[in-house]
């Protein structure tokens, strides 16, 4: 992509920064950043930029609208809005202002990268566009040419002899020669050296000021007495010369356009074909000419060319069945229009055949693809929710329709694992295996990477756990990859469209609700729909519906829970969590929404709003002597995987001034996946001193190879294996060697979730760095957190805060 110099009009600093780095790492200059829009008009002025990125509402009394107009006019420089606004008045004086794009708030870089390339490329159009119209302008003017329309005279109007002979004229030879066209004027003068007699076809330009073909036929006089002339007479051809040109230009198009033209008599008598035609069927000009045209077609729509067709202003199009002189038959697109001659009347007829076997060849290829799962030949979703439609308005009580949807257990394993190879041949293994359990008229569909949906018919709801059980039975066998033997399960959900009276998508969700309840409940299972599902469902629809206005609305807050030195009980710091204060469903707890929000476009939106709040309450604390705190903060894997993020990270750090070292970012073992990119993005976050530390260790497959790569500082111990601590021996065991590993790799220990005594002294007892959970605190808001931290103190009589 080119780089390009770009100026930045954005009121709000974050996004600003944001959209610099952005810029910056799409390889383009920005020149320079305003937050006004009377500021904007002065720096395109000096600077000169190829592209300005304006928001439409900024500080001041002026709109960017009003900015993008008094660019465009003054300077030409493109602009494309920045706005979080979508509103008919925003957008109808966006539309006003000509602007070359418009992009809503949030972006990511994909858009801001494709909206520049776009607005780049018609502002080079309309540059190229002006100047081409500039060099036609100055061309027309320096050759005193204009664009006009005329009719024809019938007659040359000519100054008549004073003898008054009708239709004669004298005049000089110079006189003529002015009124010849210049380029035609040698040829003229050439043919008057040469013959006495002469007859020459020039453009000649009437009392009108037009000029037109003329023929000029003339001879040369000399008398004794007399000086030479010219006298002859002159001839109108204009309408007859172009005809001639025109009939030269059809002859052309005629012999070389790639479509077969057949010229017909009244009676559909082939009297022509041009050379395409020979080329698409294979006849010859000579075996065709003379015989009827419908031997050459075998259907348009059960007429007989041979019969008078049903024009419509004098044409009319189809497709038809075509042979070839082989006796292939393939598709063309036929049109037939009639000849008339001078008086109107018919006089023949023009059948064109395009060959479309390639568009009809390509139109299956689309609509295989467009209903078919590309991997599994599996219907896709399209395919099944139109079939559900279809079956739904068929099905009755003698054949009810039952859901299915299947997801597979531990195929993220396998393809992080073994690679996408080895999970795209696991699928097409656990496909074959679903067709060979079902029934041939059963719909088997792959609705995303791991996730099945079948649609059956029953006959009672005991046949469907039979199925169930089959399903479950079958894709539970071993599958032989080309590397290893691996395992998988599968989670069910199950839903009888008698039981839900909504529509096919209604129906869908209902099923993926109770696979998710399956999941809940241990994995390979199955769960039938009922009421509390439904309720479940739709808390669900609410929470996904309403997550965009979240953010706008200031709904989100942050509990923050201390983490307390395993051995001296002093508080080392906090991790922030966040909380959704619902206007309907109350407060919910981040595995309510995370989910959809990593599954969305907000995740980001929220995870840099959590980071700034953070900071914001870090700095607060300092302010009034709650110091050496450190700041757990979790990041999702989406906010991990954006190269964006460490750069967004340093501007937060800087904006509200917060030490580096007491940061720390919490990312889940899940996240972490063996690519490159993942260590060379951690690599730059632990460069700007930031801690970093692995959330719920134990509950993912990180390798020991993999730890020791990574720069991380600490270890949280998941609280699966803190929950039956001290009478669990196995989890005993398991806490005993992650802190021996982390001792090995130098890290430090965290174990989450304690909420008993007996929990903290056996921690404190193996060595655990540092303790947080319910027995020590709930999370609470920031103004709790000091009084909390002091009374801790108090109890104690030892100044209890300290970094990590």
């Amino acid at each position: 992509m080119p780089s390009h110099r770009i100026l930045i009009v954005e009121d709000e600093k974050i996004t600003a920064l944001d959209l610099r780095m952005t810029l910056e790492e799409l390889g383009h200059d920005v020149v320079g950043s305003t937050g006004r829009a009377e500021s904007s008009i002065d720096m395109v002025a000096s600077l000169q930029p190829d592209l300005v990125l304006m928001d439409i509402h900024l500080d001041g009394p002026m709109l960017g609208t009003e900015a993008a107009m008094l660019i465009r006019e003054r300077f030409a420089t493109p602009v494309v809005f920045l706005t979080a606004y979508t509103d008919d008045k925003t957008l109808d004086e966006a539309c006003r202002s000509l602007a070359y794009g418009y992009m809503v708030k949030p972006f990511e870089k994909r858009e801001v990268e494709a909206a520049i390339r776009i607005a780049m490329t018609r502002a080079n159009l309309h540059r190229d566009l002006q100047l081409s119209e500039e060099r036609l302008r100055l061309a027309l003017e320096s050759a005193r040419m204009r664009i006009w329309q005329w009719q024809p005279q019938h007659a040359l109007e000519a100054e008549p002899a004073e003898s008054g002979g009708s239709g004669q004229f004298y005049t000089e030879f110079e006189q003529l020669l002015a009124h010849v066209h210049p380029d035609d004027r040698s040829q003229l003068q050439q043919e008057l050296g040469r013959n006495s007699r002469y007859r020459c076809l020039v453009r000649y330009r009437n009392d009108l000021g037009d000029y037109r073909w003329t023929q000029l036929m003339a001879s040369v006089v000399a008398g004794r007495d007399l000086p030479r002339s010219v006298l002859g007479v002159m001839h109108d051809v204009h309408e007859d010369q172009l005809a001639r040109e025109r009939l030269q230009q059809a002859e052309v198009v005629f012999n070389s356009t790639s479509e077969a033209l057949v010229v017909t008599d009244t009676e559909f008598r082939i009297v022509r074909v041009n050379p395409a035609f020979t080329t698409i069927t294979g006849y010859s000009a000579d075996a065709v000419i003379g015989k009827l045209a419908d031997m050459l077609t075998r259907a348009r729509r059960q007429e007989d060319l041979s019969e008078p067709l049903p024009l419509s202003e004098h044409s009319c199009s189809g497709e038809v069945s075509c042979q070839r002189s082989d006796g292939e038959l393939f598709p063309a697109w036929q049109h037939v229009s009639t000849i008339s001659d001078d008086d109107g009347l018919l006089s023949g007829y023009i059948v064109t055949l395009a060959d479309i076997s390639a568009l009809r060849r390509a139109e299956k290829r689309l609509e295989q693809l467009a209903f078919v799962d590309s991997l599994t030949g599996l219907a896709n979703r399209v395919q099944l929710e139109r079939s559900l439609v279809y079956r739904l308005a068929q099905s009755d009580d003698r054949h009810p329709l039952a859901v299915v949807y299947l997801d597979l257990d531990g195929f993220k394993r396998v393809n992080d694992t073994l690679g996408h190879g080895a999970g795209d041949q696991l699928l097409v293994e656990i496909s074959q295996r679903l067709r060979a359990t079902l029934r041939d008229r059963d719909l088997i569909a792959r609705v995303g990477g791991d996730e099945f949906v079948m649609l059956l018919e029953i006959h009672t709801e005991s046949d469907l756990h039979i199925v169930a059980r089959k399903v479950l039975s079958a894709i539970s066998q071993p599958v032989a990859l080309e590397r290893e033997e691996v395992q998988v399960s599968g989670s069910i959900g199950l839903v009888m469209a008698n039981d839900q009276s909504g529509s096919a998508e209604a129906l869908i969700k209902a099923a993926d609700a109770a696979m998710f309840e399956a999941k809940k409940q241990g994995k390979n299972s199955y769960c039938f729909y009922d009421i509390d599902l439904d309720r479940e469902l739709q808390q669900r629809l609410q929470i996904e519906q309403s997550l965009p206005a979240a953010l706008r609305n200031k709904q989100f807050v942050l509990g923050y829970q201390p983490l307390l030195d395993a051995a001296s009980g002093r508080v080392r710091g906090v991790e922030a969590l966040i909380r959704w204060q619902h206007p309907q469903l109350g407060l919910l707890l981040p595995e309510r929404f995370i989910p959809f929000a990593e599954q969305s476009q907000f995740i980001n939106d929220i995870g840099d709003w959590v980071l700034c709040e953070a900071c914001r309450t870090l700095r607060d604390w300092e302010a009034i002597g709650l110091t050496g705190l450190t700041m757990s903060v979790n990041v999702s894997p989406r906010q991990l995987s954006d190269l964006g993020f460490p750069q967004r990270l340093e501007a937060i750090i800087a904006e509200y001034q917060v030490p580096p070292d007491q940061l720390e970012l919490e990312i889940t073992e899940n996240a972490l996946q063996a690519s490159e990119p993942l260590v060379e993005q951690l690599g730059r976050i632990r460069a700007l001193g930031v801690h970093l530390a692995i959330d719920d260790f134990g509950s993912g497959y990180s390798s020991l190879s993999r730890l020791k790569e990574l720069p991380f500082d600490r270890v949280k111990i998941d609280r699966a294996f803190i929950r039956d601590l001290p009478d669990n021996s196995d989890d005993v065991e398991i806490c005993k060697a992650i802190l021996a590993l982390c001792r090995v790799l130098g890290m430090r220990v965290t174990a989450e979730g304690v909420e008993t005594p007996s929990q903290r002294d056996l921690l404190i007892s193996l060595g655990c760095d540092t303790l947080q959970g319910f027995l020590f605190s709930r999370a609470m808001v920031s103004a709790k957190v000091r009084e909390w931290v002091e009374n801790l103190a108090d109890s104690s009589g030892d100044q209890q805060t300290g970094s990590c």
